[in-house]
């Protein structure tokens, strides 16, 4: 056993961990609990860098997958090793990827190799791949849905140079929502609801949620990840279809997703990017 799982916030480091026995889990407290594993597992605080090394040069590791959602402590409590003040002072005013950046750096200058969980964590979507149930099929349909897409990914890749969002909902032209902080569940919600209550009728095709990494992204840390349970919640609130990258985006539950995609009439696209 030489890798090591640090576990964030949901259930993406309970898959991973699942389906790889072997590897150590640190749960980081208040967002994973050791007793979530069956793996050896500790439960340390985000700040407490140096308990983190130890553990890991205990059980003789070398490689490190950050897994799950993190978020900035706002409260110190404890006193801070320099290193740590550094870090903070540094990346206070810096996007997240600024930040994973950082904290990338200072593991690697510790001896330890950071992996992308995309290493781990495979699918089997081709780029350009499109998913429907063919009962629904249309050419409008296939020309709103492709030139929507076109228009989300040239935005996505526009504001990537602000280090903010990772989706955006759109209906053609339109603009609905770019993902904040509140994360993709809660912009699937705000802009379906937007949708509902003043867009919607007969004959107007719902929103499509596109999901791209940000240009140039550290994907050893913050990778988009698309699961089953992002699709449905996208089909209730009357969504036409997702379209996420060929490269760069974890998926979780691909059989659940095609075969839902494929029964239902919601649209799923493959996005070639050349990254």
């Amino acid at each position: 056993m030489n890798k090591c799982i640090i576990a964030g916030k949901g259930e993406l480091p309970k898959l991973l961990a699942k389906n790889n026995k072997e590897f150590l889990i640190i749960s980081i407290t208040n967002l994973s609990y050791s007793t979530d594993f069956e793996n050896i597992s500790y439960e340390i605080d985000l700040l407490d860098f140096k308990k983190i090394i130890e553990t890991l040069k205990k059980h003789n590791i070398t490689e490190l997958i950050f897994v799950g959602k993190f978020y900035r402590p706002k409260n110190f409590k404890n006193k801070l090793p320099d290193e740590v003040k550094k870090i903070i002072k540094e990346t206070q005013y810096l996007g997240d990827d600024g930040l994973l950046r950082k904290i990338k750096v200072f593991f690697e200058q510790n001896g330890f190799q950071v992996l992308s969980p995309g290493n781990i964590i495979r699918h089997t979507f081709k780029k350009n791949e499109i998913i429907f149930n063919t009962k629904f099929q249309d050419n409008n349909k296939y020309e709103y849905f492709l030139d929507s897409i076109s228009v989300a990914k040239e935005l996505l890749d526009t504001i990537s140079i602000f280090d903010m969002g990772q989706s955006v909902v759109v209906r053609g032209n339109h603009v609905l929502g770019i993902e904040g902080i509140e994360g993709t569940n809660e912009l699937i919600k705000r802009c379906g609801k937007y949708f509902k209550d003043l867009l919607i009728n007969k004959k107007s095709y719902g929103p499509i949620l596109v999901k791209l990494p940000k240009l140039n992204q550290t994907l050893d840390f913050d990778m988009p990840v698309i699961g089953i349970d992002t699709i449905k919640l996208a089909y209730q609130y009357n969504y036409f279809g997702l379209a996420f990258s060929s490269k760069g985006v974890l998926v979780i539950n691909e059989d659940e997703i095609r075969s839902f995609c494929s029964s239902k009439n919601f649209y799923l696209y493959i996005i070639d990017v050349k990254k």
